[in-house]
């Protein structure tokens, strides 16, 4: 019996350890050599919360366009929330991956912002991509299609 309530308080904490965690996806160019890791999840720090509990911390972890208006915005509605975690974006021209932090505010489940990138090449608006379906990505040094994940390198973050 406390064997086995040992074992279910360590899965409960092993779970709540995962569910802050993200993946780094190393991505190598198999022309050129350069490599470069894209992070996806939530971490420590970058997770869903209260957007009054975000703006207590002294440490400003979006943008600075985005953390003013998040302020704005909490100085009218104090019952916002925020989900924000880091996704694996694609430039619809230019093949080019990006991650970034997505910052989306809710106010009762209807959207009052949601963050929106652009390319820094091009400016086209950068497309939410599926990096675990993405086969090949242009390799942003050469511009050769052969930037590919290496899976033997996957990494969990925090």
């Amino acid at each position: 019996m406390r064997i086995c309530f040992k074992i279910n308080s360590f899965l409960a904490i092993f779970k709540e350890i995962l569910s802050k965690m993200g993946n780094a996806y190393p991505y190598r160019c198999e022309h050129c050599g350069y490599e470069e890791s894209f992070n996806q999840g939530h971490g420590f720090l970058i997770h869903s919360q209260p957007v009054v509990e975000y703006l207590k911390h002294h440490t400003k972890l979006f943008h600075y366009k985005t953390d003013n208006l998040l302020r704005k915005l909490a100085k009218t509605n104090d019952d916002l929330f925020l989900k924000a975690g880091f996704q694996v974006y694609k430039c619809p021209k230019c093949k080019v991956l990006y991650d970034k932090i997505e910052v989306v505010v809710y106010n009762d489940e209807k959207v009052v912002h949601k963050s929106c990138f652009r390319c820094n090449k091009c400016h086209s608006r950068l497309k939410l991509t599926n990096i675990h379906r993405l086969k090949n990505a242009i390799c942003p040094r050469c511009h050769k299609k052969t930037f590919q994940i290496n899976h033997s390198h996957q990494q969990l973050w925090d």
